[in-house]
């Protein structure tokens, strides 16, 4: 039997059928008992099969050629990038395990730098999303150029890069890699024929010999140490003990948030917006509260951030909507017409960038029984300026008789060019913390006077957050600010405490 390498080849086909034909030719003048025609003709045959073997054989090996190649660029889109041509997050976890392995025979220790860049969106919103790649691309090559051949550079998210550091001694070296990128971001990246700041926040995570961290538990921790960075603004940040009881409760928190939307433990609150001079309740807003059941009731700020970073924020939002609705609805109906009282429920970001929001408003209006004008959704103002694109959605909402409400209102980013966008507003809510300030600091009650005049100027109702003291109302009512909310008045209360509208009167005893 032929060696299947031999048939495999071309050439060594051919050659073995030339050979089978001069065989041939010469058995037909040694006269072996056949004519010579006849061997003539066989010996033709078999180098015409020799040519057709040899040409199948060719094709043959062009097609595993080809399917070699197409198997190696499967398994290269597998594990790379497709914009960028670095890694994905899959194969940096592996390629992390493998040299956490070797580190432990080295005695090294092995560094990961997660990097996030530093308004990214603004670039694709500004100059758009061929920009943005460019952006990602360029930051992709100066990453590469900044550090060595046997480091591994990996795009984990639509901006998110993490730069593996093998065979590094002491944690003091993997800090210097971080200043060595974060010296390379200084220099602007051309886009658009102008020049662009590209700059980056990085966290760090070491992983030592001998510990037990899994690959992904180091990338995590990396990224929670880039959060850390960003918000310090210190350009880098390492992981510590203490970030890792925060996020070890941060994932505690995760873990059982998902557990408490199926378990009905978020309830919603009510604080009353109050009618100052009168100290008539004219509606309230809806804010969620989790009734953990090992923690006690916790507030908005130990878990909202979370459920965002989880993606559970539009599941919450619809739950307080749905069930806001339905008391203002109950309430409706046991007040007189002239009575009637509005609801204002927050609009988290998830939901504005939600094509369905106005179809959800409207069908939780219709199952609620719920008048549109009754209902105010409130958006905070870096939430509007961030997503332009969901202004569509919310002059929807308006053209349903939605009340729409620009909640903490000077914190953000906007400007007089964007307030002009926002024509669908209904409602402006002065951020708490200028009113907390506004008797002592004379910046913050300039800021409040100037929201107020650019209020009545576009005809829109101002409503102060976070009235707490006597003082504080006095001052809003000589602006003319006469709806206000806050714990001079009342603080959130569960609907157990607000079952009867009679009984509201109590809830604002305390006006000035």
């Amino acid at each position: 039997m032929l060696d299947s390498r031999i048939l495999r080849s071309p050439v060594l086909v051919l050659v073995a059928g030339l050979v089978a034909a001069i065989v041939a030719e010469m058995l037909a003048f040694s006269g072996m008992g056949t004519t010579p025609d006849e061997l003539s003709r066989a010996a033709a045959v078999g180098f015409i099969a020799s040519c057709g073997a040899a040409a199948m054989a060719a094709l043959q090996r062009v097609a595993h050629h080809r399917t070699a190649e197409s198997l190696s660029r499967a398994r290269h889109d597998a594990d790379h990038d497709a914009l960028t041509g670095l890694v994905n997050r899959a194969e940096l976890h592996r390629q992390l395990e493998q040299a956490m392995r070797q580190a432990r025979i080295d005695d090294t220790v092995v560094g990961v730098l997660f990097l996030d860049l530093d308004r990214f969106k603004v670039v694709n919103d500004t100059l758009g999303h061929d920009a943005g790649d460019e952006l990602l691309k360029a930051v992709a090559q100066r990453l590469r150029s900044s550090t060595r051949s046997t480091d591994v550079v990996a795009r984990v998210g639509g901006d998110e890069f993490v730069v593996m550091c093998r065979g590094l001694l002491t944690e003091e070296s993997v800090v210097a890699v971080a200043r060595q990128i974060l010296k390379r971001f200084t220099d602007p990246v051309p886009l658009g024929g102008r020049m662009q700041l590209a700059s980056t926040s990085v966290g760090i995570a070491v992983a030592t010999p001998g510990e037990g961290r899994t690959p992904e538990e180091i990338v995590r921790d990396a990224d929670a140490a880039m959060y850390r960075a960003k918000r310090d603004r210190s350009g880098f940040a390492v992981f510590d003990e203490h970030e890792r009881a925060i996020l070890l409760n941060r994932l505690s928190i995760e873990r059982d948030l998902s557990r408490a939307l199926t378990d009905h433990q978020l309830e919603v609150h009510y604080q009353p917006v109050v009618e100052a001079p009168s100290g008539q309740v004219l509606g309230f807003e809806a804010l969620v509260r989790w009734r953990h059941p090992d923690r006690g009731l916790l507030g908005p700020g130990t878990f909202l951030p979370v459920a965002q970073d989880a993606g559970l924020m539009a599941k919450i939002g619809e739950l307080v909507l749905r069930e806001a609705c339905a008391q203002a609805a109950d309430w409706n109906r046991r007040l007189p017409a002239d009575r009637q009282i509005k609801i204002g429920v927050n609009v988290a970001e998830q939901q504005l960038v939600d094509s369905r929001l106005p179809a959800i408003v409207r069908e939780v209006l219709a199952w609620s029984r719920l008048e549109p004008e009754n209902l105010t959704l409130e958006i905070t103002e870096d939430v509007m300026v961030e997503h332009l694109s969901g202004l569509d959605c919310l002059r929807e909402l308006r053209a349903m008789g939605v009340q729409l409400a620009i909640d903490d209102f000077g914190t953000g980013q906007s400007s007089l060019s964007y307030i002009r966008q926002f024509d669908m507003v209904t409602h402006l809510k002065i951020d708490q913390s200028f009113v907390r300030e506004m008797n002592s600091d004379t910046a913050n009650r300039a800021i409040v006077e100037a929201i107020v005049t650019m209020a009545r100027a576009l005809d829109l109702q101002i409503v102060a957050e976070g009235v707490e003291q006597p003082d504080q109302a006095e001052t809003l009512m000589a602006l003319g600010v006469t709806l206000m909310q806050g714990y001079l008045f009342s603080p959130p209360v569960p609907v157990s405490e607000l079952d009867e509208p009679a009984d509201w009167s109590a809830v604002a005893a305390a006006k000035p």
